[in-house]
């Protein structure tokens, strides 16, 4: 029996230089190793990427007769001890919000999130906003998709992309941040109001293939003055995410207001999602508008390679990690190191005094050491290609401009 490639997801992090990055996993949720079984199909996760192989009858065919209308859902784990410390990501909840990932159309804009013929699961980079703050470690982008990485604190309507010394242009696009990530939920969540009131009217609204938008309304709860007749102000609200007839919404996001505050959720009944980063859905239905995203054709047959057609045309999903940025510092052993420079010309060094030297930006890890280091040494030649071992984490404070310092001792 023959197999083929249906479709691929390739997790890329670029602080990888030389092998893969094997920090992370993709597994199929119970329910989809049934439904993977009785289409005739197969997922193996080898090195960076997860393959699905489905048994195939001849160029356009599967085996077996697949349905047009099914998603396939993964989660996303962790397995490398080291990714929170190596990739510009944070999680400020790890339990309640998640990443999401599918080859629907963003629940941003609406639209694909393909960048240069590239099929990312994950949301586009958003887009700078001069009126907005930013962050050490926040990654935007401009109108023309290029990638910018912010050096610290950069305050509302002070903001600018071609400041070096507030943003660093990047080589590569799409990296995930936290567009990516959703608020998950059970049947029940408890959210707070931002703008405490007497009366609280909520509203549950689903995806709209046709608008692009969370628009369709399924539900509204009114709390009142019959619910509240104290007339107090109400300051945190239960979702509940059931109809009327008390049976659970379908799984997926859905937009709920809370008088004139939104919230996105993804529902999920089951409570099999606790201990994974993320959750990724290959959707082979309406959600998946566009062609290029989807693996199977509406009649279930296979979209094809032109001109010949005897080829399967493969999807081939990407997902993308930032590494994580620190500063070097060196700290020295006498006051005979009189300086310290880079032979790449890459990083630039301050003398902070005190036998400290430190790196005027933050420098993007990667797993290949840093050789190109020489260091000025009073009474000897210039010590070349001081390699930098490793790095601990340092906090110079505990705001939100906090920078992890890479600390390097020199025995000199």
């Amino acid at each position: 029996m023959k197999y083929a490639t249906l479709f691929t997801i390739e997790i890329e992090h670029d602080y990888f230089s030389v092998s893969k990055p094997q920090v992370l996993r993709i597994v199929p949720t119970t329910a989809t190793k049934e439904i993977l079984r009785g289409a005739g199909m197969v997922a193996k996760f080898l090195d960076n990427t997860l393959y699905v192989l489905i048994k195939q009858l001849d160029s356009s065919n599967p085996s077996l007769k697949v349905a047009n209308d099914f998603k396939l859902q993964f989660f996303l784990e962790i397995v490398g001890f080291d990714f929170s410390t190596i990739t510009n990501f944070e999680t400020k909840d790890p339990y309640n919000n998640k990443l999401y990932f599918s080859n629907a159309n963003s629940i941003v804009d609406g639209n694909d999130k393909s960048v240069e013929n590239t099929l990312y699961l994950n949301e586009k980079l958003p887009i700078f906003d001069v009126t907005q703050e930013y962050f050490y470690n926040d990654i935007v982008r401009n109108g023309a998709n290029t990638a910018f990485e912010c050096l610290k604190k950069v305050n509302a309507n002070s903001g600018n992309l071609n400041d070096t010394s507030q943003f660093r242009q990047l080589e590569k696009v799409s990296y995930i941040s936290q567009a990516t990530s959703l608020q998950f939920t059970g049947p029940e969540k408890e959210i707070t109001v931002q703008t405490p009131s007497s009366e609280i009217i909520i509203k549950y609204f689903q995806y709209n293939i046709v608008s692009k938008q969370f628009d369709i309304e399924i539900k509204e709860t009114v709390i009142g003055l019959s619910e509240n007749p104290s007339g107090a102000n109400i300051e945190r609200v239960l979702l509940n995410f059931y109809n009327t007839d008390n049976k659970p919404f379908s799984e997926g996001i859905y937009r709920v207001t809370i008088n004139a505050q939104e919230e996105f959720l993804y529902f999920r009944l089951e409570n099999d999602w606790k201990p994974y980063l993320g959750l990724i859905n290959i959707h082979n239905d309406h959600l998946a508008v566009s062609e290029n995203y989807r693996f199977i054709k509406e009649d279930g047959t296979f979209y094809t390679v032109t001109p010949a057609n005897t080829e399967i045309a493969t999807r081939q999903y990407k997902i993308r990690f930032a590494p994580a940025q620190y500063m070097l510092k060196y700290v020295c052993r006498t006051n005979k190191v009189t300086n310290i420079t880079d032979d790449d010309g890459v990083i630039n060094f301050d003398n902070l005094g005190g036998n400290v030297f430190q790196s005027k930006l933050p420098v993007r890890m990667n797993e290949k050491a840093i050789d190109t280091i020489s260091v000025a040494y009073n009474g000897s030649e210039t010590l070349k290609k001081t390699k930098v071992p490793g790095y601990r984490n340092l906090s110079l404070s505990d705001d939100e401009n906090k920078y992890l310092i890479s600390e390097t001792f020199l025995n000199l």
